[in-house]
């Protein structure tokens, strides 16, 4: 399997330019995402101490022999490991290191506890907190990256085709988040990417419904919400199906979110905002007076994480950019009756976005009894 671990010199270099333009000597990563993209390394505590340098890759006892093996040789990396008082001696490390220099660290990822026993422990480093210096740099994918993420969506995709043939009246929500969760894991996904969501009935008017075990009946819409991870990478897919044939207020109400999520993926390009693609379904939906039916954004970028930047929303102005891999998913919700939510995988590009996973949605699907 190809890994984002050859890339690690390249994006090690861009950090440290970015640090520079913050004027900061230094950087500590702690969120888990963003260590694994600059290390490669995919265990649960993993710490990167960064200057222009430099680059200390701080773990425990646990994994000293997994990141032996992860870490990226480009990076050059130097291994710490340590056994006791973890957080005390990473910050006596980083005082010793970083003395008398401004130093970042993740605002948004480092509990105050832990940042308070930096400030205790650490010397007289000038901690200064930062946001999205990785993120930003985890923004735009690589081939490497889009090939994973590819991967996430077949399986999702052969795991859901699997798993409606075998939906039935009578059975549980459950039990078809169970097999989707059984056959992605079959099919070579590390794992679900996110809690699978399974909704039925009008449970659907509920955007993220926890699965429950309410059995589907006749006529139900059936909401699955769910995607696949690889290599790190994840997928996050949504079908609205009805189990037997649709009434014709379930087609109606699938049209029109079918329209909107066609209108945003017609709108989606490298130069417009997300505020744009957000604007495009919401215009299809203000049409009909249905606006106030649409809970939630348009979409959401995709990566190691399931929701990270950019957003399509009302108030994302950021220009997108080539490479960038967003979900399109707008949806309508009725409480008491129920709700249709259509959702894809797309990589934006100069002439517009190509779809990384391929599913039906040009139709309300039924599922047969």
């Amino acid at each position: 399997m190809n890994s984002p671990n050859s890339s690690a010199a390249r994006r090690l270099a861009s950090l440290r330019a970015g640090l520079a333009e913050l004027d900061l000597h230094g950087l500590l990563v702690s969120h888990n995402a963003n260590v694994r993209y600059l290390t490669g390394f995919t265990g649960s505590n993993g710490w990167l101490l960064l200057d222009h340098g430099q680059a200390i890759f701080v773990t425990d006892g646990r994994y000293e022999e997994q990141a032996e093996g992860e870490l990226a040789a480009d990076g050059d990396f130097e291994l710490v490991v340590l056994r006791d008082e973890f957080i005390t001696q990473l910050a006596e490390r980083a005082g010793r290191e970083f003395a008398g220099r401004k130093v970042g660290f993740e605002g948004p990822h480092l509990s105050y506890g832990n940042w308070a026993r930096f400030e205790e422990n650490g010397g007289d480093v000038a901690w200064t907190a930062v946001s999205g210096v990785v993120e930003d740099l985890r923004i735009a994918k690589d081939e490497v990256e889009l090939a994973a993420i590819r991967k996430a969506g077949a399986i999702a995709a052969d795991a859901l085709h699997d798993t409606v043939a075998l939906v039935e009246p009578g059975m549980r929500e459950v039990d078809i988040a169970s097999e989707l969760d059984y056959r992605m894991r079959r099919l070579g996904a590390e794992g679900p990417a996110f809690e699978t969501i399974v909704a039925s009935g009008e449970r659907t008017a509920l955007p993220h419904a926890a699965t429950s075990e309410r059995s589907v009946g006749e006529g139900d819409f059936l909401l699955c919400d769910f995607g696949a991870r690889w290599d790190g990478y994840c997928s996050d897919v949504s079908r609205t199906f009805v189990v037997g044939q649709p009434r014709a207020r379930q087609s109606e109400i699938y049209d029109v979110v079918l329209e909107a999520q066609a209108a945003a993926r017609a709108a989606l390009r490298e130069g417009v905002t997300g505020a744009d693609v957000d604007a495009a379904a919401r215009d299809v939906f203000a049409a009909r007076d249905l606006e106030e039916r649409f809970l939630h954004s348009t979409g959401h970028g995709l990566g190691l994480e399931v929701h990270e930047d950019p957003r399509l929303a009302k108030r994302s102005e950021r220009p997108l950019e080539a490479n960038m891999v967003v979900t399109v998913e707008p949806g309508l919700y009725f409480p008491g009756w129920g709700g249709v939510r259509i959702e894809d995988d797309l990589v934006v590009t100069r002439e517009g976005a190509e779809a990384l996973v391929e599913l039906e949605s040009d139709r309300l699907l039924s599922l047969p009894l």
